[in-house]
Order: structure tokens, then C-alpha cells, then sequence
């Protein structure tokens, strides 16, 4: 079952995209653009369920609006640079520093691809290697890579003054929309 967080946030943009859908194809133009993550091609649990989620909801939706002068899309990031696993207490030691993206060119790249009209975008190169390959081995190979993953980062982060509180501090984007 989803937790709380995860099934507000996935709540949160269906709810956004579909109030933000109907404003903008009212008006015949407008962007609506939803983070998911790669993580929802893999099982690792809540967190890829949702992104899985989003994604799907995402092209969807980008579908019910083609032709109405709105676009719609999902960035699937992989790693990124920010205080998010710290704060949520995710372990990273296990993943190596080229899987790491940096946020400004992750901002650069997904603009670039909205821009063009991509209905997803994954960016950098690793993670589009990577988003193909999950998109297309066979779902058994999927569901082992996802136990190492997960296996290797079962281990709880050291505590930190980050997230050393009760966990109410964590957030979680599920939509943004852009006008």
C-alpha cells in the first residue's frame, strides 16, 4: 500500500494537471510539466510506484490535450544533487558518482526538451541508456536488478541535523505547472 506522502502526491497531480488542463486548454496555450523519475521503470517499492504513476498519468494526459495548444510533459531524472536523500535519510553511499546529475543542467536539458514538444524527458545521456534499456528488458530482469538496487541501500543513513526530526520536513513534488 502507498504511504500518506506518496498517495498525496500522486493525488496532488491528477488533481493539478486536471484544473491546470482545463484552465490552459480554455485559454489554448500553456505548459504543464510533472516530475517523475526513472526509478518508475524499475520496483523499488512506493517511491517507484508513484513515479510509474505520474509517468503514465503524464502521457495521458498529453494525449486527451494534443491539438489544444497545451503541452504536457514528465521529466525522469536519475540521481540528482540535492539535499533530498539526506533529508529523507536514503542511504547513497552504493551509488557511484557518475550516476549523479547536476541539478542546473538537469533544469537546462528538461526545458530544452519541453520546448521541442517531448512528452518525456530523461536527461543525460546514462539515464537515456539506462530509461531504454528499462523500458525494454524483460520485466523478471527488471524486478532482480530492483532487489540489488534495493538491497544495497537497506542500510539506514547515518543521522544527521538534516533529518534528524521527525521526517515532516521531507517534500515531495509531484506537479508544477508553468504558464
Amino acid at each position: 500500500p502507498l504511504g500518506d506522502l506518496e498517495h498525496e502526491g500522486a493525488h496532488a497531480g491528477e488533481l493539478l494537471g486536471g484544473a491546470a488542463g482545463r484552465s490552459m486548454k480554455a485559454r489554448r496555450r500553456g505548459t504543464i510539466l510533472n516530475v517523475s523519475s526513472v526509478a518508475g521503470t524499475i520496483a523499488t517499492g512506493n517511491y517507484s510506484a508513484v513515479k510509474a504513476w505520474t509517468t503514465a498519468y503524464t502521457e495521458g494526459l498529453a494525449v486527451e490535450l494534443k491539438g489544444t495548444g497545451v503541452q504536457v510533459s514528465a521529466v525522469l531524472p536519475g540521481w540528482v544533487r540535492t539535499e533530498f536523500h539526506e533529508r529523507a535519510g536514503i542511504r547513497t553511499r552504493s551509488i557511484p558518482n557518475v550516476l549523479w546529475l547536476d541539478a542546473d543542467d538537469l533544469v537546462a536539458e528538461t526545458l530544452h526538451d519541453v520546448a521541442r514538444g517531448a512528452v518525456l524527458s530523461v536527461p543525460s545521456k546514462r539515464f537515456k541508456v539506462l530509461f531504454f534499456f528499462t523500458r525494454h528488458l524483460p520485466r523478471r530482469v527488471i524486478r532482480y536488478i530492483s532487489g540489488r538496487i534495493s538491497s544495497s541501500r537497506n542500510t539506514p543513513a547515518e543521522p544527521s541535523a538534516a533529518n534528524s526530526g521527525s521526517g515532516s520536513d521531507v517534500q515531495q513534488s509531484s506537479a508544477e505547472v508553468k504558464r
